[in-house]
């Protein structure tokens, strides 16, 4: 079943459930559901925080990815779990698709809940009236009707001194007081600004700012990393693959003077944390994933036609150049 059919089945399942329905209901247990990728997953984190504050004794139920499960770690309210059958026989007060499958949808119009908001219905109306937002709008807007007069935005991850300890050990035995963070990867190779630039970018920062560069990624990106590093003299940066944990890895953002990459979850938990991001962007929609921030720099070329179906031999992520981002550098770290 294509996306567009799946929103629309959402939208049409949604209102028969709601016809009934009762936003003003005090729910005490709510079902949450994210199937998704990490990125995908931090530009939500605003529905918890808003449910929280809206519902403060409710029991929140998040289907989940399993490597997404992490960034829950210090909210007690939020129970995970990433097998869709391990709900299915549960009734919840209020259900919130935020990507849902057709297994999702069917098991909403059997339980009915009291409520359902729900991600397809709003991509669908947006479709229509201005196109699509920016992520953390969306997940916003899916939840709407039950807001009140202040709204949580923020999608901080929430990091604990267990993670601040790890960084500051690391940090501390490498000799590293002021850092920036890299990250290279994407799963799309057409998402990939090329390493001989970042490797002329990282040998600026050495040079003009005397600052480390630490290397970020999952294990698919750690030899991309020494490849990379491989094509710069000074000793001064680190590949850090395999030395954090995704929270440790948000903690490590909170410290740092600044992060460079492209499209990709690293990006999102970088700007989440409210570091200083350039980011680099090829196929992507413009603002969709953009980081929200105040001190985000964006790098982004189109094409005329049939932007969203860029490959690596026509990405715009080629058309960045290795003098604008030493130019967003130097706005960011002050020369």
């Amino acid at each position: 079943m294509s996306e567009k059919v799946l929103y629309f089945k959402s939208w049409l399942a949604s209102k028969y459930i709601n016809l009934l329905g009762d936003n003003s209901y005090d729910f005490k247990s709510i079902l949450i559901i994210k199937m998704d990728e990490i990125g995908d997953l931090v530009t939500a984190l605003p529905v918890f925080y808003n449910l929280y504050q809206l519902y403060p004794d409710a029991k929140q139920t998040l289907v989940c990815k399993s490597f997404n499960t992490i960034f829950f770690k210090h909210l007690d309210y939020i129970d995970c779990v990433n097998d869709f059958k391990e709900v299915t026989e549960n009734d919840y007060d209020l259900i919130i698709d935020l990507r849902g499958t057709v297994e999702t949808l069917h098991y909403a119009l059997a339980k009915k809940p009291k409520l359902r908001l729900d991600r397809g219905s709003v991509r669908l109306k947006n479709k229509f009236s201005g196109g699509q937002k920016n992520e953390i709008d969306t997940n916003i807007e899916v939840i709407q009707p039950l807001l009140r007069e202040h709204v949580i935005w923020s999608n901080k991850i929430v990091t604990g001194n267990d993670e601040h300890q790890k960084v500051a050990d690391y940090l501390q035995e490498e000799g590293i007081r002021k850092y920036v963070i890299l990250h290279l990867g994407a799963r799309d190779e057409a998402r990939r600004w090329p390493i001989d630039r970042y490797a002329e970018i990282i040998t600026h920062i050495n040079k003009t700012y005397s600052l480390s560069c630490l290397l970020v990624g999952g294990p698919d990106d750690k030899m991309l990393n020494d490849t990379c590093l491989a094509l710069v003299k000074s000793k001064l940066n680190l590949n850090v693959v395999g030395e954090f944990n995704l929270l440790e890895y948000a903690a490590l953002c909170e410290k740092a003077a600044l992060f460079i990459g492209n499209e990709s979850g690293p990006l999102h938990i970088a700007a989440a944390q409210n570091t200083p991001t350039i980011a680099l962007f090829g196929p992507g929609v413009k603002d969709v994933f953009y980081p929200k921030n105040d001190t985000s720099i964006i790098h982004h070329y189109f094409l005329a036609r049939k932007h969203k179906e860029q490959t690596v031999a026509n990405s715009t992520i080629f058309s960045i150049k290795v003098s604008e981002v030493m130019e967003s550098v130097g706005k960011v770290l002050k020369e």
